[in-house]
């Protein structure tokens, strides 16, 4: 009997759910596969079939959490309304608050990434796609609508805008203030630098002052360094004829 597209992704976010509850009791080491089959209560091939490995289980569930901040955030009465400022910080404290139930599952992920060699960080980067283009679509919109100017290498703001959330979320995990307070000015007080730059013309003159230096000091050395090789090796031929001559 065919299964439902509806009934398969029901089976798989039994099985990361068992998962996770599995890893937070146990550890990502000592949690076998086996166990987390039988927890979701399917059989061994089942999972497999859903997952691989452990790890592919870790990516389904940071895309997972993506998905429902996209979600969480498309059901904000007048969102599109918010400054871009409004609407980035948002979106952050949004995914810390989906991952604060599984926080020590969060903390293992961290500790693979950054402390271990288990967990690779392009790997983890692999899993940003949802959390990437609603970035790019804030800053689109900001930019359509006169907020900010349009920044040079505008494609790669929202990938950078990642790397900002993952040094969030390790700072997060290891946050011990009362309601992790300590965050909480961590992103008031980053944000609002990212706020002032994007709203400056600081980033636009940076470009063009590396554009200036390109162009007119390193392309130079560049040409003067290739004129001397192209003397050399005339020289070197020249000196070959003598020689052989």
């Amino acid at each position: 009997m065919k299964i439902s597209q509806e009934n398969k992704e029901l089976t798989k976010m039994k099985i990361l759910s068992a998962g996770v509850e599995l890893i937070i009791e146990k550890g990502f080491k000592d949690a076998s596969m086996r166990e987390i089959a039988q927890r979701a209560g399917v059989s061994n091939p089942t999972i497999y079939n859903y997952f691989p490995t452990k790890e592919q289980m870790l990516y389904a569930y940071i895309e997972w959490k993506h998905q429902q901040t996209r979600e969480i955030l498309g059901g904000i009465e007048g969102f599109e309304n918010y400054t871009l400022r409004e609407q980035l910080q948002t979106l952050i404290e949004t995914e810390l608050e989906l991952y604060l139930e599984d926080r020590e599952f969060i903390l293992q992920i961290s500790e693979m990434v950054f402390h271990s060699s288990s967990l690779k960080l392009d790997s983890l980067y692999a899993t940003n796609r949802l959390f990437v283009e609603t970035a790019a679509e804030m800053i689109a919109i900001a930019i359509e609508a006169g907020e900010i100017e349009k920044p040079p290498f505008e494609e790669y703001l929202p990938k950078l805008f990642w790397d900002y959330f993952v040094v969030v979320v390790a700072y997060w995990v290891k946050d011990e203030s009362e309601s992790f307070e300590n965050t909480t000015q961590f992103i008031d007080h980053s944000m609002g630098v990212i706020e002032a730059l994007l709203q400056s013309n600081l980033l636009n003159k940076a470009s063009e002052l590396g554009m200036f230096l390109f162009k007119n000091h390193l392309l130079s050395s560049l040409t003067r360094f290739s004129t001397k090789q192209s003397r050399f090796t005339k020289m070197k031929r020249k000196l070959g004829e003598v020689l052989h001559g």
